[in-house]
């Protein structure tokens, strides 16, 4: 039995620019550059935080938003840019955050891959210090596991950058 109130994805993303605007990556970089200073949250996951971010971004992973963000952000008039990898998860937060009374919320457009592919300033946690601790294979493999990822990542874009040179 199909309900008559489903939404679509696309119905969701429509009612979510109805309230949340966009600026585009360009926009967002001009405007951290005139010298304002929103909020900026990245709501991706950690695992994609860890692997570079916005300077001075707060990261709340899209899935605690509605359990954190009103602890560790109380300030709800205060602006905020929200981001995720591609502008959607950033679009439906930035609604969510909206519903919760923060007032000036914006998505960026494309996301932390446009920010970063345009070569725009981000920022990586440092590499952790701590000695090699052989007695958790699991951890260790899957560290090395994402240092891998991470590596490739850095070689394609390079790739990328070097293939526009030419």
């Amino acid at each position: 039995m199909e309900c008559s109130n489903m939404k679509s994805r696309e119905d969701l993303l429509k009612e979510a620019r109805a309230v949340v605007p966009e600026m585009t990556i360009q926009e967002v970089k001009d405007y951290l550059e005139k010298g304002e200073n929103p909020i900026l949250l990245d709501v991706r996951g950690f695992d994609e935080w860890e692997m570079g971010h916005l300077k001075d971004a707060v990261h709340i992973s899209r899935g605690n938003l509605e359990s954190e963000v009103e602890a560790r952000l109380s300030y709800k008039g205060r602006e905020m840019i929200v981001y995720c990898a591609g502008g959607v998860r950033s679009l439906l937060a930035g609604q969510r955050l909206k519903d919760l009374g923060y007032e000036r919320v914006i998505s960026m457009d494309g996301g932390y891959d446009a920010w970063e592919e345009a070569g725009l300033p981000v920022e990586h946690p440092p590499a952790p210090e701590e000695d090699l601790d052989l007695s958790n294979p699991d951890l260790l493999a899957s560290e090395i596991e994402h240092l891998e990822a991470l590596v490739k990542k850095r070689k394609d874009q390079l790739s990328k950058a070097l293939e526009t040179q030419t």
